[in-house]
């Protein structure tokens, strides 16, 4: 077997969009992680190529279609990414991420017997049916890699859509519906066309109470990124009775002093913000992360996260379905997860006031979304505001296939159409919270105040020359390795009220991540900087 890979997308030559090479070396070793692989734009035509090749073989192997996602969300506008989308719109199978790793750390000279040896071991037959789907982001380097992934999807001998400029949400949904007849149209029109209907259907059943305080009024902020273009495409068809979205950071540098996670992590206001902005909420790069907020003066902002955005979805949900067991048997499970970044209140919120004990995974989305399958109704939501709720095949035989005209059924069986339950979706997420906000007539500040208040925190971000050396316990929460590091951090946490704290590495960057709580914003600060010191020494 023979294989002619083009020079370009060897890890000798390696061009980057500027026409330049850029060789990587034998000896430098690449990880496919939860959010794929992410680097600087220019080391990545390779690593695009091979993967491209590897979901057209994953394609084969599943006679349908997979997809490959260019984007390193919120990350600096230099770096670029690609993941691999399953047939159902869920991540790559963990054997598969292993497969990824092995082709992209393969030296050139290698490649080829890489490639025989893997295709042997998969026996993926010639499909009638397999397809690979590409989307990317806004960065300047994504058509140069876009090209670098239809290269490698031919050298797999599979069909190849570039769907051009898309959300990461918006990719998924199109490659579970290529092969999911029943989820919905496989296009970019088909998903706005499905999720504006929707919203307008449980808008139009959802009774505003009389003395509400709920605003149809947005600011929001999308990162410079994909956003913006195409929640406007999705907002052509919502009338703006419905929702008024006033658009900021449209255009200028990607996620540069704004976007979801930069508001989570610096607890700022975005560029172009003012303490007279009042309900507001920001997209990350590619549009997979919801946070709201709103200034309280010109510098301080309270923040809706994750946590926020979970424990109000999973409020509406149980009063529907308490609503609904008065009139009917139907019995469904609901179950919550959360990572060890939700805030100390939330989980306390929970299992408290909503009578559900959270279950506690480490970040990211593979574990939180392993978890939520188990229940009928799964809520999951990490803190930096990624998450999605999941429903089981017992819901969807007895609500969503369900003629009755149930007030409650009818509100939960919208919802869970107005979910993009595949993956985290920031547009589908807030057109979820607007529907619940005007339920029970709330405006921002009743959402921040009437659920519970945030214990303060602080996250920091730590460079390091190697996270690896760093290990942790299952749930993330304690410290093996470095040897006594922990029990330095138990010692600072010790020294403050109602403190929580730990160390992790990050998943997809050369960092260590620090969290904090207190019981004091002041007293956080001064933990948290304690704990990066222990780091830094």
């Amino acid at each position: 077997m023979s294989f002619e890979i083009p020079s370009q997308y060897t890890r000798n030559v390696n061009t980057s969009a500027s026409g330049d090479s850029v060789s990587i070396e034998d000896s430098e070793k690449f990880s496919y992680g939860t959010a794929g692989f992410r680097n600087k734009a220019e080391k990545l035509s390779f690593i695009v190529f091979r993967c491209a090749y590897l979901a057209g073989l994953r394609a084969k192997k599943t006679d349908k279609t997979t997809g490959l996602m260019i984007t390193a969300s919120h990350n600096p506008a230099c770096d670029n990414g690609v993941k691999i989308v399953d047939p159902m719109g869920d991540m790559l199978s963990p054997e598969w991420e292993n497969f990824a790793t092995q082709l992209v750390n393969s030296t050139d000279d290698d490649l080829p017997s890489t490639i025989c040896a893997l295709e042997l071991e998969v026996n993926a037959m010639c499909a009638m049916k397999a397809k690979v789907v590409c989307a990317m982001d806004t960065r300047e380097s994504g058509p140069h890699l876009m090209l670098a992934a239809k290269a490698g999807t031919a050298m797999a001998n599979v069909e190849f859509e570039d769907l051009g400029v898309l959300t990461t949400p918006q990719l998924h949904y199109i490659v579970r519906a290529n092969n999911d007849s029943e989820f919905g149209k496989p296009s970019e029109s088909g998903y706005y066309e499905a999720f504006s209907t929707v919203f307008k259907e449980l808008y139009e059943i959802t009774d505003e109470p009389k003395d509400s305080k709920y605003s149809k009024n947005l600011v929001l902020d999308c990162a410079n990124g994909v956003g913006a273009p195409r929640f406007m495409d999705l907002l052509k068809l919502i009338d703006n009775k419905y929702l008024n979205v006033n658009f900021r950071n449209i255009k200028g540098d990607l996620n540069h002093k704004c976007g979801a996670d930069f508001v989570k992590i610096s607890q700022s206001l975005p560029l172009h913000f003012t303490a007279a902005d009042e309900k507001c909420a920001s997209f990350d790069g590619d549009a997979d992360r919801l946070i709201y907020f709103r200034p309280l003066c010109s510098k301080n902002i309270q923040i809706l996260d994750g946590d926020k955005i979970a424990v109000l979805l999973a409020t509406y949900i149980q009063e529907q379905l308490n609503e609904l067991r008065k009139s009917s048997d139907v019995k469904l499970t609901l179950g919550i997860v959360q990572t060890a970044y939700a805030n100390g209140s939330s989980t306390k919120y929970i299992k408290e006031k909503l009578g559900v004990t959270p279950e506690i995974v480490p970040t990211g989305v593979k574990n939180l979304h392993h978890a939520a399958v188990k229940y009928d109704i799964g809520v999951y939501f990490e803190a930096n505001g990624h998450g999605t709720v999941v429903f089981s095949e017992k819901f969807d035989k007895e609500i969503r296939k369900s003629e009755s005209d149930n007030a409650a059924l009818r509100r939960l069986k919208l919802f869970s159409r107005l979910i993009n339950e595949v993956v985290g979706d920031a547009f589908a997420d807030l057109l979820a919270v607007e529907i619940v906000l005007r339920h029970f007539g709330w405006s921002i500040e009743d959402w921040a105040t009437k659920l519970y208040q945030d214990v303060p925190n602080i996250q920091i971000k730590v460079p390091v020359s190697d996270r690896s050396i760093y290990k942790t316990t299952w749930e993330e929460t304690t410290l093996l390795e470095p040897e006594g590091l922990q029990e330095k951090i138990n010692h600072h946490v010790s020294e403050f009220e109602n403190a929580r704290a730990f160390i992790r590495p990050s998943g997809t960057e050369n960092i260590v991540r620090v969290y904090a709580e207190a019981d004091s914003l002041e007293n956080t600060q001064k933990l948290g900087a304690a704990l990066e010191q222990l780091i830094c020494n």
